[in-house]
């Protein structure tokens, strides 16, 4: 059964990894009422925001997404600037201390 009422997730410091943030974006693929979801220090990576970067390309709810302090480095960015290149309806991202170099952060900017 699918939560269609609940429209915010705080999920910050439960340090879930990348195999959490696998869970997060299966249940983001189906669930289209969840708007706000906040996934900062959760050490998620480059390979668990891979997950969460996917989920971006299809989700057409979540309009803010907080991914601060999840160590996802360049890799991980690269995945966002695809991501946001599909994706219309995140309109606050917030990607504080995760180590993402200039090249990166062009990669985000530019898409």
């Amino acid at each position: 059964k699918i939560n269609k009422a609940l429209t915010t997730l705080n999920l910050k410091g439960n340090y879930f990894r990348a195999k959490g943030a696998q869970h997060i974006g299966k249940a983001l693929k189906i669930n289209t009422a969840l708007t706000s979801l906040d996934l900062q220090g959760n050490q998620i990576g480059a390979e668990g925001f891979q997950h969460i970067s996917e989920v971006l390309k299809i989700n057409t709810a979540l309009a803010t997404l907080n991914l601060e302090r999840n160590r996802i480095g360049d890799e991980g960015a690269q995945h966002i600037g695809e991501a946001l290149k599909i994706n219309k309806a995140l309109t606050t991202l917030i990607l504080n201390s995760n180590c993402i170099g200039p090249g990166s952060a062009k990669h985000i900017g530019e898409a």
